[in-house]
């Protein structure tokens, strides 16, 4: 897109707005209305025109509602060859990854990128330009790019905004509160830090990002994506049709996933004769640009304590 190349992804974080692929061929006109209402910060001539073009790209995702029904189901996929067996078993020892896929029985599979089903409706353009030049940086390790489950390096700011509380901030939506955990308290914990008194046991916070492996989750023949649209979508503008991923396989989806997938109904995604698809984002009469106002993700952290009395 035009809009992308005007700048470096570096410094399209730091304009004022971001540019958006927007599948508004998918959506009601309610959605669409109240989308460009709280998300877009184009001029009005420029909402009346998609407004306006909007009908016809609706005409043209029912027209493929009604010829593609069962499409999703099509999807082709196949395992891993041996030359992957290294990477699978160095995965099956890293923590992160066994914590985050101990939910469904898995599979690492090559799969088809335009037969999946997306749960989303925007690309953020000018991420996807620096997704691929970090590809193109490490280019031809597929397996590293698409699998490995600690790539992102977003730099994250933190600072104390009250005496019980930090707050953090990343460019990156996905900043998130991953838990907590406590533990007897070791010296080496604090280095050269003491809060006073005699330390005996620590509460560990953790903030960080989610797993950035590629995954899906499977229904029958139908694969729903879970996790890196970005990356699909940079590799696909660059020609590549099959990727590996982390197939994760569902047997009772209204028991075991939850409500929402990403943007959209798990009931969405999983029932729909053709719902919205990789591929129709890569379709320009259901798609448009949207300009978006910069942000930041901000995360708050606090905490408080309740002394008492009990029984012994």
């Amino acid at each position: 897109m035009a809009a992308v190349g005007q700048a470096t992804a570096r410094e399209a974080f730091q304009m004022p707005w971001r540019t958006l692929l927007y599948m508004y061929g998918a959506v009601s006109q309610v959605e669409l209305n109240g989308f460009l209402e709280t998300n877009s910060v184009d001029g009005e001539e420029r909402k009346r025109e998609i407004k306006t073009r909007w009908l016809q790209a609706a005409e043209r995702f029912q027209r493929l509602v009604a010829s593609e029904s069962g499409i999703a189901e099509t999807a082709q996929s196949r395992s891993l060859g041996p030359e992957a067996a290294g990477f699978i078993h160095g995965l099956s020892q890293n923590r992160a990854f066994s914590g985050t896929f101990s939910n469904f029985p898995l599979s690492f599979e090559e799969v088809e990128i335009d037969k999946m089903v997306a749960g989303q409706r925007t690309v953020h353009l000018d991420f996807v330009e620096q997704v691929k030049a970090e590809f193109m940086a490490c280019k031809p390790d597929i397996l590293e790019f698409c699998l490995n489950p600690g790539r992102d390096r977003t730099p994250t700011s933190v600072g104390r905004t009250a005496p019980n509380a930090f707050t953090f901030s990343s460019d990156n939506p996905g900043l998130r509160f991953l838990g907590v955990y406590e533990r007897p308290f070791e010296a080496t914990l604090m280095e050269d830090q003491n809060p006073g008194g005699q330390p005996i046991h620590v509460v560990l916070a953790i903030i960080g990002y989610g797993t950035s492996t590629i995954n899906v989750y499977r229904v029958g023949n139908r694969l729903i994506l879970n996790n890196g649209f970005h990356r699909l979508y940079a590799l696909r503008s660059l020609g590549i049709l099959r990727v590996p991923v982390v197939v994760q396989r569902v047997q009772r989806p209204e028991l075991e996933l939850p409500p929402q997938i990403t943007e959209l109904p798990r009931d969405y995604l999983v029932q729909a004769p053709r719902p919205g698809l990789m591929k129709d984002f890569f379709d320009e009469q259901l798609v448009c640009e949207v300009r978006q106002r910069n942000f930041l993700k901000a995360l708050q952290l606090g905490w408080g304590t309740n002394d008492s009395r009990v029984p012994r």
